[in-house]
């Protein structure tokens, strides 16, 4: 056994551009060693491409479709694609799927949730086992490896041969939490704040006048913490709300099941753009403070407010003035681009997947107006 020649394998690990890409470069290195510990009758290679694949009319992966010219161009022996589109499966989140028959497997990062890295290294590991599994009668361990308990158990029942993928999913509540924090991790909220940069600026100017009116000092020095922080929250929420709507954000999926895609699709769609504002409003409350701090003399805002004026009265004072100033940002924010905070909000492929959608709107609205015309 110890003399028998092993063959030379190659894995092509594709992802979606942005994060998945990043993840996949972090496994090139890791999986030819993890492989060669557990599966000892091959010599493994793992290669890293950026490659978007094309949906279908549904929002779906053309996965199998593109699988045997994309191995047979690249001379790969499997095939895992890394994509940061959620899908559901029998009504639960997709974990990753399986299909011997195309050697292709698909991981589906939202599903993995905040912390995935460790998650993505099993479930990768775990389906190119089960891909060389499924193309190898006779199997080497390495002695004391047992062998990888079978995430891919079920079928999804249809006698289409490029539709049966085994595949796992995230299981009850805890599964359709892990994808809705996954979708939040994916869209990446901070990179909407660069898109916001009218906002900013209606925000720093508005918020500018804390400064320098001596009213807005007293109201600050005048207001509790608790009643600061309402103000706050409620500046974030109506600028949020803003956003959404004027953009345009929130989705009205169609389909089986479309009541509960929808409240998952638009609940990380809320979150994100919650989170980005959120970032806004603490970098504004810190310029500000930084201002007042240089700006406003001491002895002078004591003097105003008829006591001893220490640093936490900066602090109320940049708490409100960022408060006035987000919600001047809301105004401004209808200035912004509506497909740059579109793209900034969603990852790569949940953006062309609403485009589709969008599209499909668009020629269902004009289908409707011909026949009433007609």
């Amino acid at each position: 056994m110890g003399d028998t020649a092993h063959a030379e394998l190659t894995v092509g690990l594709i992802a979606d551009p942005g994060l998945p890409l990043e993840l996949a470069e972090e496994l090139k290195s890791w999986l030819p060693q993890r492989l060669a510990s557990i599966v000892t009758d091959a010599d493994w290679d793992v290669e890293v491409e950026s490659l978007t694949l094309p949906l279908d009319d549904d929002g779906g992966v053309k996965l199998n479709a593109n699988s045997k010219m994309l191995r047979d161009q690249r001379n790969w022996n499997y095939l895992v694609y890394l994509t940061d589109l959620p899908k559901y499966v029998e009504n639960e989140p997709l974990l990753a799927t399986v299909n011997a028959g195309y050697g292709t497997a698909m991981v589906v990062l939202p599903s993995l949730g905040l912390v995935r890295r460790k998650g993505l290294r099993k479930l990768v590991l775990q389906t190119v086992d089960a891909l060389h599994a499924a193309n190898s009668e006779d199997r080497e361990y390495a002695p004391g490896e047992s062998r990888f308990t079978r995430l891919f158990s079920r079928k999804d029942g249809s006698d289409d041969a490029e539709s049966m993928d085994e595949f796992e999913t995230g299981k009850g509540v805890s599964g359709r939490l892990m994808m809705q924090a996954g979708m939040v991790r994916n869209n990446r909220p901070w990179r909407l704040v660069p898109q916001l940069s009218t906002s900013m600026a209606a925000a720093i100017a508005t918020g500018a006048f804390g400064v320098f009116y001596t009213s807005i000092w007293s109201m600050a020095d005048y207001l509790s913490p608790l009643r600061l922080l309402v103000i706050s929250l409620l500046s974030v929420a109506v600028m949020s709300t803003w956003l959404i709507l004027a953009n345009g954000l929130l989705e009205r999926p169609r389909g089986v099941h479309h009541k509960e895609r929808a409240i998952t699709y638009n609940t990380a769609t809320v979150a994100t753009i919650v989170i980005a504002v959120a970032v806004m409003y603490v970098a504004l409350f810190c310029i500000i403070l930084a201002g007042s701090l240089i700006i406003i003399n001491g002895q002078f805002i004591s003097a105003e407010l008829g006591h001893a004026a220490g640093f936490s009265e900066y602090i109320n004072l940049s708490w409100l003035s960022a408060s006035l100033g987000t919600l001047a940002g809301a105004v401004g924010s209808s200035f912004v681009d509506e497909q740059a905070v579109r793209r900034a909000t969603f990852s790569s492929r949940e953006f062309e997947r609403r485009q589709i959608s969008l599209m499909d709107k668009d020629e269902d609205k004009s289908e409707e107006r011909a026949g009433s015309d007609s």
